[in-house]
C-alpha cells in the first residue's frame, strides 16, 4: 500500500488494516484538531513538570558556599585572617568573600533536558501510539497509512517539533489548524498523522489523494 494512503475509515476497503479479515468493516477515524492537541500538550506538560521536579531533588547539583574573611586595616591594606586577633580597634574592618562550589551541573542539566525527548519518543513509538496526554484526549500518532510509527519517525518528529515548529514563532504548530489533514510541520516532515480514537462520526474532510 502506498505511504500516501489515508488512515482507516477514509474509504479504504475493509480488511486492509491491522490484519482484519476481508469483509470486516473498517473503523472510522478523524484527524485530531488543533485544540485537542493543545489540551493533550498541556496535560503532558503537567506530567513532565512533575517528573522533572521530583528528579531535580536527586540530580540537581550540590551547591555549597565557603566564606573567606578578608580583614582590611585603616590604610586599606588587607591582612591575613590569623592576624585579626591582634587588631581589635574599631577602625579595623573585614569583609567576607563567598566562594561557591557546585556539583556536576552539566550532567544534571543534560539528564533533565533529555526527559521530554525520552517521554515523547518512547510513548509515541510504542503500542500506545501516544503520550499519556494524547491518550487522555483519545488521540493517536500514526503513520500516513494508519499504523504504528517507527522509533526513527518518533525521533525525527520530536527534533523538528522542538527545534523548528515551536521556536519559529510556533508556525509549525499553528499549521495544524490550516492543513488539510491537521498536520504540523513536524508531522509533514516525519510522515505522521494525529487522529482521534475510533468513533462513529463522519470525518469533515475528504481524504488526500
Amino acid at each position: 500500500m502506498s505511504n500516501s494512503a489515508p488512515p482507516p475509515g477514509w474509504g479504504a476497503p475493509s480488511g486492509d488494516f491491522y490484519g482484519m479479515q476481508p469483509g470486516t468493516p473498517a473503523p472510522v477515524w478523524i484527524y485530531a484538531g488543533f485544540w485537542w492537541r493543545v489540551w493533550a500538550f498541556l496535560i503532558d506538560g503537567i506530567i513532565l513538570g512533575a517528573i522533572e521536579t521530583v528528579l531535580g531533588f536527586f540530580v540537581a547539583p550540590n551547591v555549597s558556599v565557603d566564606w573567606q574573611e578578608l580583614p582590611i586595616d585603616g590604610s586599606g591594606q588587607s591582612m591575613n585572617v590569623v592576624d585579626v586577633a591582634s587588631f581589635v580597634q574599631p577602625e579595623n574592618i573585614s569583609v567576607l568573600i563567598p566562594h561557591i562550589h557546585t556539583g556536576p551541573w552539566p550532567l544534571a542539566s543534560l539528564l533533565l533536558a533529555l526527559i521530554p525527548a525520552i517521554y515523547y519518543v518512547l510513548f509515541e513509538a510504542s503500542s500506545l501510539r501516544g503520550t499519556p496526554g494524547k491518550r487522555v484526549c483519545r488521540l493517536e500518532v500514526v503513520t500516513l497509512a494508519g499504523g504504528q510509527i517507527s522509533l526513527a519517525q518518533a525521533i525525527l518528529r520530536f527534533v523538528i517539533k522542538a527545534f523548528i515548529s515551536f521556536p519559529l514563532l510556533y508556525i509549525g504548530v499553528i499549521m495544524v489548524a490550516f492543513t488539510r489533514r491537521k498536520q504540523g510541520l513536524h508531522d509533514l516532515i516525519a510522515g505522521t498523522l494525529v487522529i482521534r480514537a475510533e468513533t462513529q462520526q463522519v470525518a469533515p474532510f475528504q481524504p488526500h489523494r
